[in-house]
């Protein structure tokens, strides 16, 4: 099928389902409307309500994300650059396939509870999660940081992105342990397709902020809606573990003044510094991160973050820096309509972030985007969106020929 046939085909069948009535389980009648995946809508058999998974206390799911961009500059070499989840241009892209086994452990009883989590994810996402030590050979490159290599090669990767294991202790108020392989806690956005609003990511996310961390987190209540968490963990997206002093410290503070609906608050305070990957401690890099976010109604939802981070430059008294504010405005229109917007800046002041960026010179990079979440049933989204990126001091779109992008984008989200 031609791309822009199947563009058009994805988008028909979004706007149909969207037009289907509606019942009090979801936008489509009967079983389908009210299943949570698409296995227990077609088969009438949910997994996790089996007696053997009950008998375990385990939960199985996971999903798929395809989507596609256009790309209104045309660009010669067919990428969206310095744009990463969806960086071709009119190609159809398997961005993730992911399945999980999760143990939840029983926080805050009196008795000691332990469980974990395995996610396996494939796909042409899959690049930008991988860890060296894991996926990648000890000094390698990911997430196109510093890397100069063609990202034609990085379709359709593996990836264990998470594998941990979680432990309740009744101890104090109740201490939560995670030990292992997991995403990292700071920032707003998250790689877990289904737990972002846009397809697309923002600047801060993509090249400002790690994936994942090897270690150990623990998270406890300090009083009503204020929790901290502190850890050690082996650097940003790495498993390498002969690294001399590449331990980082990572922590922060949740809070919420336990409102719910209109007027709800919440505040996320989280940092990391340490050693950066492969070094042995000669250039530090830290970071931190706050969100905020605002109910402003029931449906009207607010959120502002943002980020600064720096390192030091090997062989150089030089530190470099990049920060950024990200704003996010969301509606619910109804249980199958949301829209929001995105606007951001994000600025890598000494180069050394975006593999776009200038050496040794500062750039600012601009996007505004805006789409619509639809969402027929629980196990089913699609995300149309309209994106405009600008830049300055540098050419980083249409192969490093002009200053600024637009893009459509859309995606499918399948639960299963």
């Amino acid at each position: 099928m031609h791309i822009k046939h199947f563009r058009m085909t994805l988008v028909a069948a979004a706007v149909a389902a969207a037009t289907t009535g509606a019942n009090a389980e979801g936008f489509l009648p009967g079983r389908i409307g009210s299943a949570d995946g698409v296995v227990e809508a077609v088969t009438g058999v949910d997994i996790n309500e089996t007696q053997f998974m009950k008998s375990l206390g385990l939960t199985a799911g996971g999903w798929v994300d395809f989507g596609y961009t256009h790309n209104f500059n045309n660009p010669r070499n067919n990428l969206n650059t310095p744009l990463t989840f969806n960086w071709r241009d009119d190609r159809v892209l398997l961005n993730q396939i992911n399945v999980f086994v999760e143990r939840a452990v029983d926080a805050g009883g009196d008795s000691w509870d332990i469980g974990g989590r395995v996610d396996f994810m494939y796909g042409s996402d899959s690049p930008f999660t991988q860890a060296v030590g894991l996926e990648i050979s000890d000094g390698g490159k990911q997430k196109w940081v510093g890397n100069t290599s063609d990202p034609m090669n990085n379709i359709n990767k593996m990836a264990l992105p998470q594998a941990y294991l979680e432990v309740y202790a009744p101890i104090f108020n109740g201490i939560t342990a995670k030990l292992g392989h997991f995403y990292t806690i700071i920032g707003n956005e998250v790689v877990t397709a289904p737990d972002n609003f846009f397809y697309s990511h923002a600047y801060t996310m993509q090249y400002g902020e790690p994936f994942t961390h090897t270690g150990a987190l623990f998270t406890t209540p300090i009083m009503d809606n204020l929790s901290i968490t502190v850890g050690a963990v082996n650097g940003w997206d790495s498993l390498t573990w002969d690294i001399d002093d590449a331990w980082s410290f990572i922590g922060g503070l949740n809070w919420e003044n336990g409102v719910e609906g209109a007027g709800a608050l919440s505040l996320a305070l989280t940092a990391i510094t340490g050693a950066a990957n492969g070094t042995n401690g000669d250039d530090d890099r830290s970071l931190y991160s706050i969100v905020l976010g605002y109910d402003i109604t029931d449906n009207f939802h607010f959120t502002l973050q943002h980020d600064h981070g720096w390192q030091e430059m090997p062989g150089t008294d030089n530190v470099a820096h990049w920060y950024g504010i990200n704003g996010y405005l969301t509606y619910d229109i109804n249980d199958m309509f949301a829209v929001g917007t995105r606007m951001e800046w994000f600025r890598d002041e000494d180069g050394v972030r975006v593999p776009t960026s200038v050496a040794g010179k500062s750039t600012n990079f601009y996007e505004m985007t805006a789409g619509i979440n639809i969402t027929p049933v629980k196990w089913f989204k699609v995300r149309p969106e309209f994106r405009y990126d600008w830049a300055e001091n540098t050419r980083p779109y249409d192969d490093n020929n002009s200053r600024n992008q637009f893009v459509f984008a859309v995606d499918a989200i399948v639960m299963f």
